[in-house]
């Protein structure tokens, strides 16, 4: 038996919002809403004990690290209810007890689990509810609560003192978060010449690669708006690494084949050489700019907002097609360093180094 304390984290509408979406996108639609969870699990220290069909059960040795991960969670529900995929999710409930527990096999057992689980029913979308016991071993200096009362739960043959987290600070901005935004490369000139249908499969693809390269690099997709996609990161090495991985993505992509009348494009509009086979063409690879940037971030109802976003869209725009870059900023705080890419990069904006491949040889950072 040991003192644990357990963090119950259920999606609210859940139900509702899987069966409004067609199946094949029910588990891109989970993914979206629970990977970002497990990450704030994780990063504080949290065990994730079960997937519980619309939430999880977890465990922490800190009440402090619990009740943080309760807050940037909430918050995450908070800034972002429509995913990126384009679903609404209505929220979370958070429940957080400390108590004896008993490991068995792979799961919790006794009134620490219990207490939780009931108490999580009672919580209002995008609230954190607390006892009593983790407020008592909590830091307290960290944290301010109000009282709910004494509840009754099932099972349970006592009243918990019930109190709410005021998770407030953790919203409406992130801080000194480090931004990349990408921009696909030809997409209204291709948006004139397929059907919808192909167009739609061209955009799936390409955000699929970003959420490959985040799943790998421990980035978070925000936001997706046209021919642009934003995603932050904790550190300027995820952010790096990130980039290097989604242009290996991209140029892997040469070579697929794609139906006649889905790849009815102009060559020269997708900026490669299209070389057709028995009645079909090759997909075009996906060419792309990007820009990495290091700032303070306004989280919104909806997308991201603020001067990064607003800097960051508007050197994109400047950029000649196909160019890469990071500022200054990201490129002083890696921990690991990058290789020049070597030849003469072009004209930049000023605080910005060059993102780009040798020929036949691994993406990397101008120090230039």
């Amino acid at each position: 038996m040991e003192t644990t304390t357990v963090l119950v984290v259920d999606l609210v509408g859940s139900t509702r919002a899987i069966a409004s979406v067609p199946q094949v996108r029910m588990d891109e639609m989970m993914t979206e809403a629970m990977l970002p969870v497990r990450r704030v699990i994780e990063e504080l220290d949290g065990e994730i004990i079960k997937f519980t069909g619309d939430g999880y059960l977890t465990a922490f040795r800190s009440a402090t690290g619990a009740l943080h991960a309760a807050a940037q969670i909430v918050n995450l529900f908070i800034s972002g209810r429509r995913l990126p995929i384009g679903e609404w999710v209505e929220g979370c409930r958070v429940a957080i007890h400390t108590c004896d527990t008993i490991r068995f096999e792979n799961d919790l057992l006794g009134e620490g689990v219990v207490v939780p689980a009931r108490m999580e029913k009672q919580v209002p979308t995008n609230e954190v509810y607390v006892t009593s016991t983790t407020v008592e071993a909590a830091k307290s200096a960290e944290f301010t609560f109000d009282l709910i009362g004494d509840l009754s739960f099932g099972g349970i043959p006592r009243p918990v003192r019930v109190h709410r987290l005021l998770a407030e600070r953790y919203r409406g901005i992130e801080r000194e978060t480090f931004l990349t935004v990408t921009d696909l490369i030809g997409l209204n000139a291709l948006a004139a010449r397929v059907s919808l249908t192909a167009l739609n499969e061209r955009l799936h693809s390409w955000v699929g690669m970003h959420h490959e390269a985040l799943g790998a690099t421990r980035g978070r997709l925000r936001s997706v708006a046209g021919d642009n996609i934003l995603s932050t990161h904790d550190s300027a090495d995820d952010a790096v690494d990130f980039l290097v991985m989604l242009d290996r993505l991209a140029r892997d992509q040469v070579g697929t084949p794609v139906p006649e009348q889905a790849a009815a494009t102009d060559p020269a509009a997708a900026g490669v050489t299209v070389v057709p086979g028995p009645g079909e063409r090759l997909q075009a690879p996906f060419a792309f700019s990007a820009v990495i940037i290091y700032g303070d971030l306004f989280v919104p109802d909806f997308g991201l907002a603020g001067p990064a976003v607003s800097t960051a869209c508007r050197t994109l725009q400047a950029l000649t097609p196909g160019t890469k870059i990071a500022a200054a900023e990201v490129l002083r705080q890696l921990t690991a360093p990058r290789e020049d890419f070597g030849g003469a990069p072009p004209p930049l904006p000023d605080g910005y180094h060059l993102f780009g491949p040798p020929d036949g040889g691994e993406a990397a950072f101008s120090g230039a």
